[in-house]
């Protein structure tokens, strides 16, 4: 019998609106998602901005009630780059207790805002640990245009307060590094790459899809989003129609053994034990 293959599914709930009085489209869009998922039988490890807890706390407990975790992306999706330490700490434990009010279980999982946990970042570890969250799901350990952490461990790694942090997989194409799983990465690379890619992987990476409430919703009219160049934000919302379908594409060609669960089922079950300190 083939050993048991595990994979993971990450959704950043966010939210790209330029302005508030705009209609919101994410709660509909991650409702279609949710049933996606469920017509799966897969769980997922959700990680929430701060604000949208606060705007709509009925959808992240929905999320919660089917069987999902919960992580913590930040309280306004702020690059760790810009933020001061003391106003992490702060919206490190207020939003972290705040959705464990909501959820009614302990929420262990935290994500920085585009992977923004870099050498010049990596203060912010200590933070994320002194408010009690057990890992984080931060870093590209690859070159990149945004951010990214050469020379990081491309497996789980502890961090030398004990955090573990499990980084994004990355596929080599050329000279090329990126993160395949996830964002317009899966939008725009084919299926059979994607599945390649997956099948020719290093078995010590951790394998997790990531994607964002605006990958999937392709009635969004276009703007320019904050903070990024206009050709970034081309990228961002072109090529959403097939986003579903390409989902489907690579979950269901899995192969039978394969199976996923969320972040903390696995940390819970001892698969990140084996995991080595990295002094960055």
């Amino acid at each position: 019998m083939a050993a048991t293959t595990s994979r993971y599914f990450t959704f950043d709930l966010e939210d790209h609106r330029p302005r508030p009085e705009w209609p919101k489209r994410y709660p509909d869009i991650t409702r279609k998602l949710l049933d996606f998922l469920d017509a799966r039988r897969i769980t997922a490890t959700v990680f929430v901005l701060g604000r949208l807890a606060r705007e709509e706390p009925a959808l992240i407990a929905e999320i919660a009630r089917r069987g999902h975790e919960i992580g913590f992306h930040s309280f306004a999706h702020r690059h760790l780059t810009r933020e001061s330490p003391a106003t992490l700490a702060k919206e490190l434990s207020e939003y972290r207790a705040c959705l464990e009010d909501l959820v009614g279980q302990p929420v262990l999982g935290y994500r920085a805002p585009a992977f923004s946990l870099t050498r010049d970042s990596v203060w912010a570890t200590e933070l994320i640990r002194d408010a009690g969250f057990a890992y984080s799901s931060s870093v590209l350990p690859a070159a990149s245009p945004l951010f990214g952490f050469p020379g990081a461990p491309r497996q789980p790694f502890l961090w030398p307060n004990g955090l573990l942090e499990i980084p994004a997989p990355v596929a080599r194409l050329g000279p090329l590094e990126f993160p395949f799983l996830g964002g317009f990465y899966l939008r725009y690379l084919p299926s059979w790459f994607i599945r390649r890619c997956l099948r020719q992987g290093q078995p010590d990476q951790c394998y997790w899809l990531y994607c964002h409430p605006h990958d999937f919703d392709d009635e969004e009219p276009f703007y320019r989003i904050e903070g990024t160049s206009l050709l970034t934000s081309v990228l961002l919302w072109f090529n959403r129609a097939n986003s579903f379908r390409k989902l489907a594409h690579v979950i269901d060609g899995d192969p039978d053994e394969c199976r996923y669960r969320t972040f903390a089922a696995a940390r819970a079950a001892g698969e990140f034990d084996q995991a080595a300190p990295f002094v960055p």
